[in-house]
Order: structure tokens, then C-alpha cells, then sequence
């Protein structure tokens, strides 16, 4: 209801100085009526009666049918003249999504149990399939990373087929042992440089630093940044917790500086995660800031609605011809 509020609250007419028309016919109906009509030549019938008994009356209700239909054709053509336009906000289908690869940790450190009673990595991938969930509109993929990488699934609007294989993942998918930051980045840069969105995003989840791979998170992130891909960068575990309650383990402060300043250079956000209640709100932030860049991108069409009105015109006067022409039929 709202929506139609606003379409029919937001039409505007090129012409509009030619409503006008509209009271000038009535006011030229009404002088036909007053003293051409009753003066014009007629034929006289003996039986008036005799033409309804043969079958030329109409029911009163619908005896004024094709004046109607005469004057709903001439509105609808005065009213396409005036050049209408009305705003239609973009539905989810006409929304053009964001391209997102997330990168999910699988090392052996994300078996940990500090989550409720779920390993990190469950966790982590609980938070991300929600996040899907609330982004149909997207391309979404999936790369895993230890120390080395894999694209567990392209960027895909199928987000059933996504979170069926996410489910077959769990530490220890990847032979090579620690953390490979650096790949991973530049495994989803290579999905989403190709990709024609004018809105790519990383999303990164580990649990500790760089400490494989021979490419640097700092030098992956530039390249990220060069094809214009936004990286959001969690922190998981109870360590990460720390460091939003004021204090500073020593365990991942290097980790937590790399994820840092891998989101700084490539314009995202770096979010730390010390339990699933810090996973949900990273994810929901991220999601929120993703969305909101798309307000101003995907602006409501200005539909013209002339073509509309006057097909609706034709159709209906070739109906109120017709009727005209036998069931309504007037002599003369």
C-alpha cells in the first residue's frame, strides 16, 4: 500500500497546463446537451414500446454505457497528452547486487572451542550463511584458506548450491598447514576482478596471523584495492574478545595489526570477534555498511505512462463502438 502511495503521489506531468481540456469538454457537454441536442432531427416511432417488445431496449443501468466509455476514452487521451510520469521504486530483482567472495579460515587453530560450546569455525560459518541469507540480491562465493587456498565455490547468485558446500568444509579441508592471509586475498582478488559489478567486497574470517604463503596481506590488499575491492576483515576467537573489553593479550596482536591494515588500504573495516554474539554483529555491520553504499546506485525508474494510457484509450473506444453499433444502437 505504501508503495502505490508513493507511485501514485509522485506522478508528474510534462504538459500539465492540458487538464484544462478536461473541464472544457464537460462545459461543452453541457452546451450540446442544453441546445443543439434537444433542437437536432429525429425519427418519430408510433409504439416506443413496440422497440423495446423487439428487443432494442437496454437496462437502464447500462443505457449510458457508451457515453461513459466516450468519456473515459477522452480522459484517458487528454491525460496522455500531458505527458505523465510516475516513479517506481526498484523491487529486489531490479537491484543490482554486490559481488562478494568471503574467505574462511580452516586451519587446525579454528577447531577451538570457545564459542558457545561451537568450534570457531562453526561459528564463523553459522554467522556467514545468515549473512547470505540477507543479501539475495548478491553474487556470493566461497574461498577457504590454511596455508595455502581454494575457491570452494565462484561467485554464484545460487546461494542454496553455496551453503551446501560450505557445509562439506571444516578444519582441516586444506593439507598445508597455517595461515595463509596473504593467498587467500589474492585467491578471491582473482574471482572478483573479472567480475563487471561496480561493487566488489572480501570478506576475511581467521583467527591468527600471517604465517604462510609468500605474498604479504599488506601487498595482497593493495592489489585488492587496485581492482577496487572492498576488504572486511574479523578477528575470531576469545583473544579477539580481549581487545574490545580494553585489554591487550599477547597472542594475535600482530595477527590483529595485519588484518588492520589490510582493511584500511583497501577502504574496508577491520571487526574482532570474541564470541557468536561478536560474529552475528561483524557480519550485521558489514551488511549494513555494504547496503548502505547502494542507496543512490539503484534509483527508482521514471516510468512514461502515455503508452499505457493510450492503448487504454483505442481498446476502449473500439468497445464503445461496438456497443454502439448493436446492443446500444441510438436512431439517429
Amino acid at each position: 500500500m505504501n508503495s502505490l502511495f508513493t507511485i501514485v503521489s509522485g506522478i508528474r506531468f510534462d504538459n500539465p497546463w492540458l487538464l484544462a481540456l478536461l473541464p472544457l469538454a464537460a462545459i461543452g457537454s453541457v452546451v450540446y446537451r442544453l441546445f443543439w441536442r434537444k433542437n437536432r432531427v429525429g425519427v418519430l416511432f408510433p409504439s416506443v414500446s413496440a422497440l423495446r417488445n423487439a428487443g432494442f431496449a437496454a437496462l437502464s443501468l447500462f443505457s449510458k454505457l457508451p457515453e461513459w466509455l466516450h468519456w473515459l476514452v477522452l480522459t484517458l487521451i487528454v491525460l496522455a497528452l500531458s505527458g505523465p510520469r510516475a516513479p517506481f521504486p526498484p523491487s529486489t530483482r531490479d537491484t543490482v547486487g554486490i559481488d562478494i567472495m568471503i574467505a574462511l579460515d580452516v586451519s587446525a587453530s579454528m577447531n577451538t572451542p570457545d564459542f558457545g560450546g561451537k568450534s570457531r569455525f562453526e561459528g564463523a560459518r553459522d554467522a556467514a550463511m545468515r549473512f547470505i541469507d540477507n543479501r539475495p540480491a548478491d553474487r556470493i562465493g566461497l574461498v577457504v584458506f590454511s596455508g595455502g587456498s581454494f575457491t570452494r565455490c565462484p561467485l554464484t547468485i545460487d546461494h542454496e548450491v553455496l551453503e551446501r558446500l560450505a557445509e562439506t568444509v571444516s578444519p582441516g579441508f586444506l593439507d598445508e598447514p597455517g595461515t595463509a592471509i596473504g593467498t587467500a586475498i589474492l585467491t578471491a582478488t582473482n574471482r572478483l576482478r573479472a567480475s563487471s559489478s561496480r561493487e566488489k567486497t572480501l570478506v576475511l574470517i581467521t583467527d591468527g596471523e600471517n604465517n604462510a604463503g609468500e605474498v604479504t596481506p599488506e601487498t595482497a590488499a593493495r592489489l585488492a584495492a587496485n581492482y577496487g575491492i572492498r576488504v572486511y576483515t574479523v578477528l575470531a576467537g576469545s583473544e579477539a574478545g580481549l581487545f574490545d573489553s580494553g585489554k591487550k593479550p599477547d597472542l594475535n596482536l600482530k595477527g590483529r595489526s595485519e588484518l588492520e591494515t589490510v582493511a584500511r588500504i583497501s577502504g574496508g573495516r577491520m571487526f574482532s570477534a570474541g564470541d557468536t554474539f561478536g560474529l552475528m554483529k561483524s557480519f550485521r555491520d558489514i551488511d549494513r555498511l555494504e547496503k548502505s553504499r547502494l542507496k543512490g546506485r539503484t534509483p527508482g525508474k521514471n516510468m512514461e505512462l502515455y503508452p499505457w494510457l493510450l492503448l487504454s484509450a483505442v481498446l476502449l473506444l473500439f468497445v464503445e463502438q461496438a456497443f454502439s453499433a448493436t446492443r446500444f444502437i441510438r436512431i439517429p
